[in-house]
């Protein structure tokens, strides 16, 4: 079928045999495409730099400049570098074709040969080029739809965190002049308006984190005591479960303590959440064989299952889990936690869950040292 000239895809062929290249440039040209032809390697670069075609047929033995040094510059360049290249050469064993792909080209074509052939192969990788400029395309849309959705959760969630701030103070004001007994009520709401507001924190870190836009105050610290603290804050919010802390020396690491505090209390809370009341968690603070550190978060919950132990670092990713001991499902929803391992990548380390027994899951990050 003959194209319409302005949808004629340009092809360069490169070819110090005027005969060859009359016979290829012809053939083409009556197959509706637009041919350029050239008779050596210099003649080839300076076309190219004039107007990059949709393809190159190349000739490899050619006088001064050979098609693989045309084939190799042409791949160095970074606007030419996904012209494909069609070498055409009398050239037929195994170690002159893998030089030719070795160059960059992308297919080889052996002389004599058929013009059916010629055609056949031209026109496949002139449809791959075009399959992957539509790929680029879905791509790029794709990520401005991605920006776009970000951000719209980010204005949504800047304008949720003033009145979440105004009700938090007014629940804890009105804790103040109510009687005992509406206490257990308002604290049952302002933990809900901290949850709240933790989440819309931890999708704004989420996001900082993914662009590198949050930087890190690293100094030498002792992460028993960053345990310590994050173990004191939990257990004040819930009294129904034991928190254990085993650190038994000092752990000193570099790192942001502010920022592995809250991802120590974000897997406690995580922990809290799954640990049946009156059941126990258990932090343990450790120096690796090669002197990085890990720090292990202990629960008594149903646990994760193998295949979803991945899944839960990523970001809205869920799991449901069901309790040996319950009909009760336990969502364990995926902000929390990639936060937590955006975290602690972002100081080179790393994060994960192993099963407990006889129940439970550990989750546990190491720090290099």
């Amino acid at each position: 079928m003959t194209r319409e000239p302005a949808d004629a895809p340009s092809i360069l062929v490169v070819d110090d045999t005027v005969e060859n290249l009359r016979l290829v440039a012809g053939m083409l040209a009556n197959r509706g495409f637009d041919v350029r032809p050239v008779t050596s390697g210099a003649e080839a670069l300076q076309a190219i730099a004039h107007d990059p075609p949709e393809l190159v047929l190349l000739d490899v033995s050619m006088p001064g400049m050979s098609g693989l040094e045309v084939c190799a510059a042409l791949k160095q360049h970074s606007e030419w570098r996904d012209i494909p290249v069609i070498f055409l050469t009398a050239l037929a064993e195994v170690a002159d074709k893998v030089n030719g792909f070795e160059a960059g080209g992308a297919d080889y074509i052996t002389k004599p040969f058929q013009l059916e052939e010629v055609v056949a192969r031209v026109s496949h990788q002139l449809a791959l080029r075009e399959a992957q400029r539509q790929l680029i395309k879905s791509f790029e849309r794709l990520q401005a739809l991605e920006t776009l959705r970000d951000d719209l959760v980010h204005m949504i969630v800047h304008d949720m965190r003033s009145p979440l701030t105004a009700l938090i103070m007014s629940l804890e004001y009105a804790k103040t002049q109510l009687k005992d007994q509406l206490h257990e009520t308002l604290d049952d709401a302002v933990g809900s308006a901290r949850g709240i507001a933790a989440m819309c924190n931890a999708l704004l870190d989420v996001s900082r984190l993914e662009e590198g836009r949050m930087p890190l105050d690293k100094a030498a610290c002792d992460l028993c005591e960053v345990a310590a603290q994050a173990r004191t804050a939990m257990a004040s919010i819930d009294a129904r479960r034991v928190i254990q802390l085993v650190a038994p020396q000092p752990v000193i690491a570099s790192c942001d303590a502010q920022l592995v505090r809250r991802v120590l209390e974000n897997l406690i809370g995580n922990g809290i959440k799954h640990t049946p009341a009156g059941g126990q968690l258990r932090i343990e603070v450790s120096v690796e064989e090669g002197g990085g550190a890990r720090i292990s978060v202990q629960d008594e919950g149903p646990g994760v299952p193998l295949e979803s132990r991945l899944k839960i670092f990523e970001k809205f990713g869920t799991v449901a889990t069901r309790s040996e001991h319950s009909d009760q499902l336990y969502h364990s929803a995926g902000l929390g936690l990639a936060f937590c391992k955006l975290a602690v990548e972002a100081h080179g380390g790393r994060i994960g869950v192993d099963a407990a027994t006889p129940r439970g899951s550990i989750f546990w990050l190491e720090l290099p040292a």
